[in-house]
């Protein structure tokens, strides 16, 4: 069974994590997007914040999840890597990435 969308024909699913891999030929070369379900990250950081509104700051307290895509996409793992802490501290405290930030405060 082919599963399509539009020109994309579905080529990989992983039911675990409702990621998908599609693939298309556009006539010159071979394209593949992959679609990566956030909701449930974005439920169980609202979920995580709320729980832990007004404690404190602390080692190894967790202040957000992303998923890996969007973290190379951003820029964040490379700014990770070569130490650009006040990059990353800049995009977790930008209120349009409050979805991914599963703990309140500025870093």
């Amino acid at each position: 069974m082919i599963i399509r969308d539009g020109d994309w024909r579905l080529h990989d699913y992983d039911f675990q994590t409702g990621r998908s891999v599609w693939v298309r030929f556009d006539g010159e070369e071979t394209v593949f997007r992959v679609d990566t379900p956030v909701d449930n990250i974005i439920r169980d950081n609202e979920f995580t914040r709320n729980a832990t509104s007004g404690n404190k700051f602390g080692e190894w307290v967790k202040v957000a999840s992303i998923p890996l895509n969007h973290a190379y996409e951003q820029n964040l793992v490379r700014a990770h890597t070569e130490g650009d802490d006040k990059y990353v501290k800049r995009w977790l405290n930008d209120s349009d990435n409050r979805a991914w930030r599963s703990f309140e405060g500025n870093l």
